[in-house]
């Protein structure tokens, strides 16, 4: 069985050449983006590292394979998948569900928060159903049947 770890997408803050994201695999994220920060984690990022661009973590897929991060590779087009940059929300800026994200930042990971509209808890961005677009209902709440 492969092991499982995090693809991860990198934003540059501005873009090398054509080269605007790098995405990898990991399975210890914080080690490898301290890796990516001091030049040493992949020759793109070193290259980005000694041109003085700076980067930001973008998103990222949990408990997934190597395999994973090839096939989004293959895919191309990581900017289709960058929030930064290419997603947009389905739902007009003018819905208060898409105002009330949260910043956090914990050990140079930048991730976007909202409280569950239905059990409270606080949980990512990536944690909630986008198809209920009028509030944040975490995916936890839908599986059980508690999204109304």
């Amino acid at each position: 069985m492969s092991p499982t770890g995090t693809v991860y997408l990198l934003h540059f803050d501005t873009p090398l050449k054509h080269a605007r994201h790098y995405t990898g695999w990991s399975a210890n994220l914080t080690l490898r983006l301290a890796e990516h920060t001091t030049g040493r984690g992949a020759r793109l990022t070193e290259v980005v590292a000694d041109a003085g661009i700076g980067w930001t973590l973008a998103r990222t897929w949990p408990g997934v394979t190597r395999a994973y991060e090839r096939k989004l590779k293959n895919q191309g087009g990581a900017s289709r998948r960058c929030p930064l940059c290419g997603v947009k929300p389905r739902t007009p800026h003018e819905n208060p569900a898409v105002l009330d994200w949260i910043e956090t930042t914990a050990n140079g990971v930048f991730r976007l928060e909202a409280d569950c509209a239905t059990c409270g808890a606080r949980k990512g961005c990536f944690e909630f159903d986008p198809a209920i677009p009028d509030r944040h209902v975490c995916l936890t709440c839908v599986d059980l049947g508690l999204a109304a």
